[in-house]
């Protein structure tokens, strides 16, 4: 046998056990023993779907947003807000999930390893002007939720009615140095 011809084989081989993973983690009716046994394996690999809450058996009441305090070693102020979903295109939307996706895992304690990093980014973003922006700002990470009526509410609210959200909570403060 060809070496190209076993290394077909093998790539075709890591494809089905990453498609039968997926199906797995994915599919209600698998066993559940075996869906606990194999997180730890599918969040290394990335692949993991955790839970599809979208619509049963309970829906997912919150819409969350994540927005930014910045001192700069100047002493001016910036405020950076992550996009608002509801005045994007459908368009941007469906390019944009995994970004939303995103900032929703960055708001967990899973994401503090990513939080720093995250906001030299904003740092930098914000004063593209000013050299090295990140180094010695000070970022306020902060995380806002508002919750969604239950759709048993009547009347229903209007889908351009904004969102509430609260005060919010600090992640982080992050020093930069």
């Amino acid at each position: 046998m060809s070496s190209h011809r076993l290394r077909l084989y093998a790539v075709n081989a890591f494809i089905a056990v990453l498609l039968a993973l997926i199906c797995i983690d994915a599919l209600p009716q698998s066993p559940t023993a075996l869906h606990f046994a194999l997180i730890p394996t599918l969040v290394r690999l990335g692949i993991n779907q955790g839970a599809w809450n979208l619509f049963a058996p309970e829906p997912d009441r919150v819409n969350t947003r994540l927005r930014a305090e910045i001192t700069y070693r100047d002493g001016e102020r910036r405020h950076w807000q992550g996009p608002e979903w509801r005045e994007v295109s459908a368009w941007q939307k469906w390019i944009g999930h995994r970004h939303r996706e995103w900032f929703d895992h960055l708001a967990l304690q899973t994401g503090a390893p990513g939080w720093e990093a995250w906001c030299r980014h904003i740092a930098r973003l914000e004063r593209p002007d000013l050299e090295n922006a990140d180094e010695g700002a000070e970022v306020r990470l902060i995380y806002d939720e508002a919750k969604i009526s239950p759709a048993e509410q009547r009347p229903w609210p209007s889908i351009r009615q904004p969102a509430i959200f609260d005060n919010g909570w600090v992640l982080t403060i992050e020093k930069l140095e």
